[in-house]
């Protein structure tokens, strides 16, 4: 898989869950699993998260890992892996905050997900064509905004959700993006969370691995 495509495919929402939800609660630490649906392709993912780092997979439909990002949340810094090349690369952030306005509710709806109980959010964009449906847990998982701030992905599903106010700690468990006749362009959903203790290594460069340098412009 080129580096690049992994790039463009990291951010990808993101979903998250947890349990206790107090202030002495730990912050969320395991492994999150989730499918993204574009229209009729579809891409599995897996979530690594330890403290402020998460390790975000992409999964085939043999269960290989094609791409790996090492997301550091403390030292804003990614990292592309591609496990086909022993190669990786630093992932540029710099991307300027698009200014939008947006209609956001808490609705009243409420379900189970996986047996954690989220409470669904509304995000309208009228500019955008957009309207967004978020199912959050709101539990432990402190990892999620900080994770989506330093990839800075353009993507309206992460966009959008960095707008809803004081979600420290929430997960969406699903998220739904539509146009405002209906019609569904995105979906994220969990489909498995284990919380569970993870070696350190799994958020460091394997070794063997080299670092992919861009060519200099003249």
């Amino acid at each position: 898989m080129k580096l690049r495509n992994l790039v463009g495919t990291a951010l990808t929402l993101a979903l998250s869950f947890g349990f206790a939800g107090t202030a002495e609660a730990q912050s969320f630490e395991g492994t999150i699993s989730f499918k993204k649906s574009v229209g009729p392709i579809t891409a599995n993912y897996t979530y690594h998260v330890k403290n402020d780092k998460v390790r975000i997979e992409e999964i085939d439909e043999e269960g290989n890992v094609q791409g790996i990002m090492l997301v550091n949340t403390n030292e804003n810094e990614v990292l592309a892996l591609s496990p086909e090349r022993k190669m990786f690369i630093e992932v540029p952030n710099k991307r300027p905050n698009r200014k939008t306005d947006l209609s956001i509710e808490e609705t009243k709806n409420t379900k189970k997900i996986l047996g954690l109980e989220c409470k669904e959010w509304k995000v309208i964009s009228a500019e955008d064509n957009r309207e967004i449906s978020y199912w959050l847990a709101d539990q432990n998982f402190d990892f999620f905004v900080p994770m989506l701030k330093t990839l800075n992905r353009k993507d309206k599903l992460a966009v959008f959700f960095l707008k809803l106010p004081n979600q420290t700690g929430a997960f969406p468990m699903l998220g739904v993006e539509s146009q405002d006749d209906g019609t569904e362009l995105t979906k994220l959903e969990v489909k498995e969370v284990n919380q569970s203790p993870l070696a350190d290594e799994l958020f460091a460069i394997p070794t063997g691995y080299t670092k992919f340098e861009r060519e200099a412009r003249n």
